[in-house]
């Protein structure tokens, strides 16, 4: 006589029941998925805030067929890494923008000026360390191309400020600059640049 289903024992890859019920599985467990971290170059300047740095141009024109450029540059010796938190780009004029964004040797900039206004994030009585990284400006010079490349393109609408937030993504090693350049547009354009970064050694003791 052949047994109803319900008393039938039912099998899990030739195994009773009974044994899934006591918690046995004849597969390993797969582990769960590994976490990212994406928090993790943030650990140094939490640790020490003298290494955040934050500064801006002048006001930079971009006419007669000249470019206006300005840029966050890392010295060749300097020994450290610049992680870009935010850079913003403040257009004066009444016509729109077209900034373009270049990385590559800053030996390639050409001649520029230093810009003086550049402070530690943290402010307190003792002063904080200088910064390695620099902001350097100018208009007219001509950089070369062929050292670096153009990443990215923004339109800067007028008399706004416009940016964006890396958050660390963008690293600067030694030797190398970040370019905001702004092409002659066929009439007088003005704009200033402003870039907030921290800075890590190349090599932990």
């Amino acid at each position: 006589m052949t047994k109803p289903p319900y008393a039938r024992p039912s099998y899990y890859y030739g195994l009773p029941d009974m044994y899934m019920q006591m918690g046995y599985f004849p597969f390993p467990t797969p582990p769960p998925p590994a976490q990212l971290s994406r928090n993790s170059p943030y650990a140094h300047p939490l640790a020490d805030p003298c290494k955040s740095y934050m500064g801006q141009t002048e006001k930079i024109e971009a006419s007669d067929g000249e470019h206006g450029f300005a840029s966050l540059v890392n010295p060749l010796r300097s020994s450290v890494l610049l992680y870009v938190n935010q850079w913003l780009l403040t257009n004066f004029s009444p016509a729109p923008l077209e900034a373009h964004i270049w990385f590559g040797k800053a030996s390639s900039i050409g001649k520029a000026k230093t810009s003086s206004q550049v402070t530690s994030g943290y402010i307190q009585l003792a002063a904080c360390p200088a910064a390695q990284g620099q902001i350097m400006f100018g208009s007219g010079s001509a950089h070369g191309e062929r050292d670096g490349v153009f990443a990215s393109t923004r339109i800067i609408p007028p008399l706004t400020t416009t940016g964006s937030e890396p958050h660390g993504q963008w690293v600067i090693g030694p030797g190398m600059a970040m370019v905001v350049r702004v092409p002659d547009a066929g009439e007088k354009s003005s704009f200033s640049f402003c870039v907030n970064w921290w800075e890590q050694p190349l090599y932990e003791a």
